[in-house]
C-alpha cells in the first residue's frame, strides 16, 4: 500500500467526496476481487455476454435477498452499481435492468397479494430467470409515451393479447437475445379494453427458456455493440397471452374481479409515468456507475502519470506528470470528476429523502445526469489520451469505461431531452425560483464570489428563456423557440448547484489540508467553467476585463498547489489495484507487464 492511501488527508477526503459507508465498499470490493472478475481477452461478443450473465448470477449469490436490496437498500444498491461500473461496464446493464427496471417493477407496481406475481418475484430473486424490460420501439424511442404495442383484454379467457402491429412498434433494444438465459420481461403496452385506449400499463411475460425464444415472440439479434457485450435485440409479440394476474396495476386497477372497467382513467399521461417509474432510479444506477467509472480511470491515469518517466535536457528523468500540458488535462478531469461527484451524492440522499416522483426530486435527477455522464465522457477520453497507446488495451480498464459513459448519456433518458425537460419545469415556476441577479464586487479566486457570478447568469438565462417562449397558443412552438436557453439554463443551474455542494462539503472539512485540497479542487472546477462563459459575463459587466484575463494565471496557480496533491486526490477515490489489475496502474507498470506477458530468461533492468 503507497502512503498515500494512508494519510491523514486521504482518509478525510475519503469520508467527505465518497458515498456509501465503508463496509459496504469493503464488502463489494471483495465481491469484485473474485477470479471470475478477472480480465479476459479473445472472447466473442456472445462469449462477453453470457460472462456477463454468469457474472450477474455470481453478484445475486452474494448479495442476500433481492426483495430488500430493490426495494429498502437504495444506498447499497447503488453502490453496487459503483463497483460493476469500474470492473465490468456490461455488468451494469444487466444489473439495473434485472434488479431495477424488471423485479423493481413488479414489486414496487404489482401489489402483494397475487401468487402468480410472488412466483415470478421468486425466479428472479433466485436468478432462475434473468429479467428484462421492454419499453421504448422502433418508431418510438424518445417519444415513448406513443408506443404502439397491443395489450388487448379478452374477458373470455380472462388474458390479455399482446401483439406488436406494426414495425414502427417492435421493441427496440432490450437484451433479449441470448441463446440458453431463460428470459422473464416488464413489456410496456396499450391497455385496450372494449375497444378504448386505457393508456400504457406494464405486463409481466416469460418471453424465452432455455431452448429459445417462446410461441408468439419473435426475436432478432441486433448484432455487436463495440464495448458492451450486451444481447441486443429487437422482439416481435404475435398474439402472446398474458394472464390478468400479470398486469401490474395495483396502484390503479383497471379490471375489477368481474372482469368490468374499475372506472375511467384519471389521467393517461399519469397512468404512463407510474409505468416508467422505476426509470427514475435507473437514472441514478447509471449515473452513480458512469461517476465510478470516471473516478477509476483517473485513478489509473494519474498513478501512471506519476510512474511513466521521460527523458529531458540534461539527461534528467521525470515522471510525465511534470508536464505543464499533461498536469492541465488531468488536474482539470479531477476537479470536474470531484465536482460532480460532490453534485451526485447530494442528489442521492436527495432522493432518498424522496419522493421520487416530486418535481424538485426528478429535476434533480435530470440535470445531475446530464452533468456527470457527460463530464464523465470527456474525463474517460482525456484519461485514455494521457495514457498514451497503454490507455486504449482494455487490460489497463479505461477503455471498456468508453462505451459505459456513451450509454448512459442516452439511456433511462437521453440527456438532451431529459435536461430540457427540467428547465420547462423551471420556466413554468414549478418547484423553482431562480436565484438573485446580483453580483457585487468580489475576487474569481474566492468561493462566495464564485457562487453569486453562477447566480446571476442562471437568473439571467432563465429571464432570456422566459421572454424567447413567448406567448403563442402552440406549445411546442413556445418551448422549441427557447430550446437552446432552455438547455443552457439547465446546465448553469447544475454548476450552480455543483458549487454550492462542492463549497458546503469543503466548509466541513476538518483538517486543515483537506480543505486546502477541496477548496482547490473547487476553484479549478468554478474557473474552468467561468472561463466558459467569461465573454458573456464580460459584456454582462459582471466580471472586468482584468479579471476574465487573470483566469488562466489562476487555474495555473491552483494546478502548482494539486500537481502534489493528485495522488492523493485519487487515492481518496477508495480503489486499489489489488481490485482494478490495471498494470499502468503499478507503480512499476514494466515489472506488472513483464507478469502479465512473460518472456522466459529476459530480465528487468
Amino acid at each position: 500500500m503507497v502512503p498515500h492511501e494512508t494519510s491523514p488527508a486521504t482518509s478525510e477526503l475519503r469520508d467527505l467526496l465518497r458515498y456509501g459507508t465503508d463496509d459496504q465498499h469493503d464488502r463489494f470490493a471483495k465481491l469484485f476481487s473474485a477470479e471470475v472478475f478477472d480480465h479476459v481477452e479473445g472472447r466473442s461478443p456472445a462469449e462477453n455476454a453470457a460472462l456477463a450473465y454468469r457474472r450477474l448470477r455470481h453478484v445475486n449469490a452474494e448479495l442476500g435477498p433481492a426483495a430488500e436490496l430493490v426495494t429498502g437498500d437504495l444506498e447499497r444498491f447503488l453502490v453496487l452499481h459503483e463497483w460493476a461500473g469500474v470492473l465490468d461496464p456490461t455488468l451494469v446493464s444487466v444489473l439495473t435492468i434485472h434488479y431495477n427496471l424488471c423485479l423493481g417493477a413488479i414489486l414496487e407496481l404489482g401489489g402483494g397479494e397475487r401468487p402468480e406475481l410472488a412466483a415470478v418475484v421468486g425466479e428472479l430473486s433466485r436468478m432462475d430467470s434473468v429479467g428484462v424490460f421492454l419499453a421504448t420501439e422502433l418508431g418510438y424511442g424518445n417519444n415513448v409515451a406513443e408506443m404502439r404495442t397491443r395489450a388487448v383484454y379478452d374477458r373470455a379467457t380472462d388474458e390479455f393479447v399482446l401483439t406488436t402491429p406494426s414495425h414502427e412498434a417492435r421493441k427496440f433494444m432490450p437484451n433479449t437475445g441470448l441463446d440458453g438465459v431463460p428470459k422473464i420481461a416488464v413489456v410496456l403496452a396499450r391497455l385496450e379494453l372494449d375497444g378504448q385506449d386505457e393508456g400504457v400499463f406494464p405486463f409481466v411475460v416469460r418471453i424465452r427458456d432455455e431452448n429459445g425464444p417462446l410461441p408468439g415472440v419473435d426475436i432478432q439479434s441486433l448484432g455487436d455493440k463495440p464495448g458492451l457485450a450486451l444481447d441486443n435485440a429487437v422482439t416481435t409479440f404475435r398474439g402472446v397471452r398474458v394472464p390478468r394476474a400479470l398486469l401490474l396495476d395495483a396502484q390503479e386497477p383497471v379490471i375489477g374481479q368481474d372482469g368490468a372497467r374499475t372506472g375511467a382513467a384519471k389521467s393517461l399521461r399519469r397512468r404512463f409515468n407510474r409505468a416508467m417509474t422505476r426509470v427514475q432510479t435507473g437514472k441514478l444506477c447509471l449515473t452513480s456507475a458512469t461517476a465510478a467509472a470516471a473516478r477509476a480511470s483517473l485513478f489509473i491515469a494519474v498513478r501512471h502519470a506519476f510512474a511513466r518517466h521521460v527523458t529531458v535536457s540534461g539527461g534528467r528523468s521525470v515522471p510525465v506528470m511534470t508536464f505543464r500540458t499533461h498536469q492541465a488535462q488531468l488536474l482539470d478531469a479531477l476537479a470536474r470528476t470531484c465536482a460532480v461527484s460532490v453534485l451526485l451524492n447530494s442528489t442521492r440522499r436527495q432522493a432518498a429523502e424522496g419522493p421520487f416522483a416530486s418535481v424538485g426530486v426528478k429535476r434533480a435527477l435530470a440535470i445531475t445526469k446530464a452533468l456527470v455522464t457527460w463530464t464523465a465522457q470527456d474525463v474517460v477520453t482525456t484519461c485514455i489520451e494521457r495514457c498514451g497507446a497503454r490507455g486504449m488495451f482494455t487490460h489497463n480498464r479505461i477503455s471498456p469505461h468508453v462505451a459505459l459513459v456513451q450509454g448512459s448519456v442516452t439511456a433511462e433518458g437521453d440527456n438532451q431531452v431529459v435536461l430540457l425537460d427540467a428547465a420547462n419545469e423551471m420556466l413554468l415556476g414549478r418547484d423553482y425560483t431562480p436565484p438573485p441577479a446580483v453580483t457585487g464586487d468580489g475576487s474569481i479566486d474566492d468561493p462566495e464570489h464564485l457562487l453569486r457570478l453562477f447566480s446571476h447568469r442562471e437568473r439571467r438565462i432563465f429571464e432570456k428563456a422566459r421572454a424567447a417562449r413567448g406567448d403563442g397558443a402552440d406549445p411546442f412552438e413556445r418551448a422549441n423557440s427557447a430550446a437552446l436557453l432552455s438547455a443552457e439554463l439547465g446546465r448553469v443551474h447544475g454548476v450552480r448547484r455543483t458549487l454550492e455542494e462542492f463549497h458546503a462539503v469543503s466548509l466541513r472539512a476538518t483538517s486543515p489540508e483537506a480543505r486546502t485540497v477541496l477548496t482547490a479542487l473547487l476553484l479549478r472546477f468554478g474557473l474552468a467553467e467561468l472561463g466558459r462563459d467569461a465573454a458573456w459575463h464580460l459584456e454582462e459587466g459582471s466580471l472586468t476585463s482584468a479579471q476574465t484575463r487573470g483566469i488562466p494565471a489562476a487555474i495555473t496557480r491552483l494546478d502548482a498547489l494539486l500537481v502534489p496533491e493528485a495522488e492523493t486526490v485519487v487515492a481518496a477515490f477508495g480503489f486499489t489495484n489489488e481490485v482494478l489489475r490495471a498494470p499502468i496502474a503499478e507503480n512499476d507498470y514494466v515489472r506488472a507487464y513483464a507478469e502479465l506477458l512473460p518472456v522466459p530468461g529476459l530480465p528487468l533492468i
